[in-house]
């Protein structure tokens, strides 16, 4: 059983970094400072304006980063472990890479854990640090990863742990920083209820370690990490401040003119009664209303409309500077501006390297976890299998949900004809995400119109003789 006084430690340390983090997943959200403590005014209009730059970044990195499918590649030229790697994957929500770099760029950091479901099949859960916790040495090892749950509709809000370390998974339920051990049902493990992550020791036919713990078969930490910075270097710390200023003032602007949709009449030198009635049963002021002309008496009178003089450039300087700023920070590109006609695609794609750098950062990121996922992968199938595959083996590739140009990479790979393997090629083509299968369909193409081309030829020196 691991150290109770450790698991305590650990628990200590999530709750000290648990605020920041829900504060990160609240900004995403678009519930932020100046929605939440915008200055209220009796009787007057107190509109709230939400204008979510943090979550556009988010998605628009998302997207740009996992929008195209990842490509896999065997290095020794195996064409039985790209396939295998995609039959294993093909159970798995098509945007689920696209939600782990989502997650990863909310907190900067996000988990994959590994375990085999109900069915038998390989799988994984997307972990964040708002409901879990990963400890590691100083060489980046993993000693133990913490996932905590709720059981849905308990009103009593019972938290429980699930502790994976290399040799186990233990199960615990948490009151502050207390670990309780737990044995959970059968029924749990086989569903894998809301932990979800316990069944594939049942489906292995490992039988539990001890009263509160089942053999891990894959003996080592199941989680991947993408760990795409600090917490100071996220979009959450850049544009927080920027984010607050921007709503603020815009929902100010937008009250100060709510406050005056209606106008107010100013009379000099006369009075407007508005008090007496006629045998109509209206005032002066009704039947000005009404008739929409009125009638100054003496000299020296005169109506005019108070209008509050509002410096509206002041105003839109303002929101203007501090929406440049966001976009500075974060890297991206404002794609509503307009831009000259005659713009070259190369300058458009200048436009794009602050952002493709960034994307290119949280892609090696996505990555490393990729590959500690292969690895695991590879060990399923080892003991499912028994297949014997070396996740070194495999060459990753994603590329950028970004406007390329495929035109000029073929006319690269044309010139270098002879000089670049086709494998090579088709791999730097955005739309082919499987050069080995590629190339197995072309030689079944060729093969066919080769035999083809022979049937021609034979009829046609038969019909001659």
């Amino acid at each position: 059983m691991i150290d109770l006084e450790l698991l305590k430690k650990c628990k200590q340390d999530f709750d000290m970094k648990l605020t920041t983090y829900m504060n990160m997943q609240r900004y995403y959200d678009g519930k932020t400072d100046a929605m939440q403590n915008y200055k209220m005014i009796t009787k007057r209009a107190n509109t709230k304006v939400k204008c979510n730059f943090i979550q556009k970044f988010v998605n628009e990195e998302a997207s740009y980063c996992m929008g195209n499918k990842v490509t896999y590649t065997s290095h020794s030229g195996n064409p039985n472990v790209v396939e295998d790697i995609r039959f294993n994957f093909r159970h798995w929500k098509e945007k689920h890479n696209k939600e782990l770099c989502k997650q990863s760029l909310i907190f900067n950091e996000a988990y994959e854990l590994y375990y085999i479901d109900s069915n038998g099949l390989f799988n994984s859960l997307i972990c964040t640090p708002l409901d879990s916790y990963i400890l590691q040495d100083d060489y980046g090892n993993v000693i133990l990863f913490i996932r905590f749950w709720t059981k849905k509709f308990d009103t009593m809000k019972q938290l429980y742990a699930d502790v994976y370390t290399v040799d186990t998974i233990e199960h615990y339920s948490v009151v502050g920083d207390v670990f309780t051990p737990i044995t959970p049902s059968t029924d749990e493990i086989v569903k894998g209820n809301d932990n979800s992550s316990t069944g594939f020791n049942n489906i292995t036919g490992i039988g539990p370690v001890n009263n509160n713990a089942d053999v891990n078969v894959f003996s080592q930490v199941p989680v991947g990490i993408v760990n795409i910075g600090t917490i100071d270097e996220s979009l959450y710390a850049m544009l927080k401040g920027l984010e607050d200023g921007y709503e603020t003032n815009l929902s100010d602007m937008v009250n100060e003119i709510s406050d005056f949709r209606n106008a107010y009449l100013v009379f000099k030198n006369c009075k407007l009664d508005d008090k007496t009635k006629d045998e109509n049963g209206k005032t002066q002021l009704d039947r000005m209303k009404e008739l929409g002309v009125m009638n100054l008496p003496g000299q020296n009178t005169d109506a005019k409309w108070l209008i509050k003089e509002i410096n509206d450039s002041f105003v839109q300087n303002t929101l203007n500077t501090l929406e440049d700023k966001m976009y500075q920070l974060s890297s991206h590109i404002n794609n509503n501006e307009k831009l000259v006609s005659n713009t070259s695609s190369l300058a458009l794609r200048n436009r794009l390297i602050g952002l493709e750098e960034k994307c290119t950062n949280n892609i090696q990121a996505l990555i490393d976890c990729i590959k500690v996922r292969l690895k695991f992968l590879f060990e399923y199938l080892k003991i499912k299998q028994n297949k014997d595959y070396d996740w070194k083996d495999i060459d990753i590739k994603i590329t950028p949900n970004i406007p390329t140009d495929d035109l000029m990479m073929a006319q690269i790979i044309s010139q270098l004809n002879g000089k670049l393997s086709l494998k090579t090629g088709l791999a730097q083509l955005s739309f082919v995400d499987n050069p080995d299968n590629e190339i197995k369909e072309i030689k079944q193409e060729n093969e066919a119109n080769s035999i083809g081309d022979s049937l021609l030829n034979n009829s046609g020196n038969g019909g001659a003789a």
